[in-house]
């Protein structure tokens, strides 16, 4: 059994150099090797930063090298499937930035290439990982809330949050707007925490300021659940917003969660009454972002089921793939059950 897990971190935008790299730098049983990106100059830089004598602007070279036992993908959308299939076929496992793909075709496909291969691919599916996210989980497991109905999430931005000007403003390196770019993670925690309630249909609409763009920059969809539960998000990136505001509410026959902060009610004794525990409020994400990590590698080193899996992601550009062709046919779209 191997101790440690020899990584390469592939594309070294600002996500990898705030998050992924000191992430993974600070777990025991890593070693980070390698790093690739097409800019030579960033990439020796980080290189030298870091002491990593492996750097590739080759990806092709990067996936050969029998050094490496695995990859974190960090690149632009477009780029996510080809390279986690060409990782996965050089006997590489895979974790994936998410959205995992453009659609649910690549998807698939990449979900089918790690069966066949015998490579773990799991997607960045983060939220769910956040220490308050799973305290209102195991509320919900314990029946606290009751039977749940309704749950609505929302992530609006302001109009800088986001810059269009570069590849998230092109359809054909982003795979869509603000639905894809911000609603992947809030259906992370939503999907995970109304499991094992399960989606069956969506109505998806979404609204370009500016009616020559590429990608929406606002979209609202409401999700139906086999179980009854109705689901509502809401995510924009170009608002006349003061300050960016995301917010999960979660609506049950006996209690109430909420975020941000978390907020818990139930009905006691005919009264609504504040059962909220004490957590730590704060570097709530960074946390998870070192539970992500420890969770692909125990995955991968102790040879056990993760409990982010491809499948997750599959789920979620269905759910995409829903919304856009909801909107472009104004009609509400019954989704594909999944096969995995």
């Amino acid at each position: 059994m191997r101790q440690r897990l020899r990584v390469a971190v592939i594309g070294c935008g600002a996500q990898a150099q705030l998050v992924y790299i000191p992430a993974l730098k600070a777990h025991r049983s890593i070693e980070l090797v390698a790093l690739c990106d097409p800019d030579a100059r960033k990439l020796n830089h980080l290189c030298q930063q870091h002491s990593i004598t492996r750097r590739f602007v080759d990806f092709d070279a990067l996936r050969r090298d029998d050094a490496i036992d695995a990859v974190l993908i960090a690149t632009p959308n477009h780029l996510h499937a080809p390279m986690a299939i060409a990782a996965m076929q050089s006997g590489k496992d895979v974790l994936c930035e998410v959205p995992m793909a453009l659609n649910a075709d690549e998807a698939q496909h990449m979900v089918a290439t790690a069966v066949r291969e015998k490579r773990r691919l799991m997607p960045c599916l983060v939220t769910r990982l956040r220490p308050d996210v799973q305290t209102i989980r195991r509320f919900i497991e314990s029946n606290e809330l009751g039977r749940l109905y309704y749950c609505k999430t929302g992530w609006l931005q302001g109009r800088e949050a986001w810059s269009t000007s570069g590849w998230r403003g092109q359809m054909r390196r982003a795979g869509g707007g603000a639905f894809l770019s911000l609603a992947t993670s809030l259906l992370d925690s939503s999907l995970w925490l109304l499991a094992p309630a399960k989606p069956v249909s969506l109505i998806g609409v979404a609204h370009r300021r500016d009616p020559h763009a590429e990608v929406e920059d606002t979209a609202f969809a409401m999700i139906r659940f086999d179980s009854g539960l109705l689901h509502t998000v809401e995510v924009g990136w170009s608002l006349l917003m003061e300050k960016d505001f995301t917010y999960f509410n979660v609506f049950g026959s006996t209690g109430a969660a909420l975020l941000n902060p978390i907020t818990i009610h139930k009905e006691m004794h005919g009264h609504l009454v504040n059962v909220t525990p004490q957590i730590q409020t704060k570097g709530l994400m960074r946390a998870a972002y070192n539970r992500l990590i420890d969770v692909w590698v125990t995955s991968l080193l102790d040879d056990v089921s993760p409990q982010i899996t491809a499948a997750d992601g599959l789920l979620i550009s269905q759910l995409a793939d829903a919304f856009y062709a909801s909107h472009a046919a104004r009609a509400e779209v019954t989704l594909k059950s999944n096969p995995t």
